[in-house]
């Protein structure tokens, strides 16, 4: 819960680097969070067939997912292009991730570089 909400208190900061406890933290609460959401919304429909009531929470959970996933975006982008910056590539590598989300996971059990580099100070330091 620790990364989460430090990744959080750096919403949309760039610069830096993330440890992997920030990236890994951050990155378990927001599959717990589309989880959730994702079983709301499955129960719903799942009311919706058995009842033919529901309609009403799989509109609240697709307007629930909606808000959620946009209001991660940011934080997202920007704790995994400082973790990519924390192993010493350059942080629009974490773009990809948009496309294809296994090469930031790869990324995101890298260890950091050990010491500054170009793009700040050690964060275990």
């Amino acid at each position: 819960m620790g990364g989460f909400r430090t990744a959080m208190a750096k919403y949309a900061q760039f610069q830096g680097r993330s440890r992997r406890r920030e990236y890994w933290g951050f990155m378990i609460v927001v599959w717990l969070i589309a989880v959730a959401v994702g079983l709301l919304y499955g129960l719903s429909w799942a009311m919706v067939a058995d009842s033919g009531d529901g309609n009403w929470l799989a509109a609240v959970a697709l307007i629930l997912g909606i808000v959620v996933g946009l209001a991660l975006i940011v934080p997202t982008l920007s704790v995994g292009w400082r973790r990519c910056q924390d192993v010493g590539i350059p942080g629009a590598v974490a773009l990809i991730g948009i496309a294809v989300p296994l090469v930031i996971y790869v990324i995101g059990l890298i260890p950091g570089n050990d010491g500054p580099n170009q793009y700040g100070p050690d964060p275990k330091a």
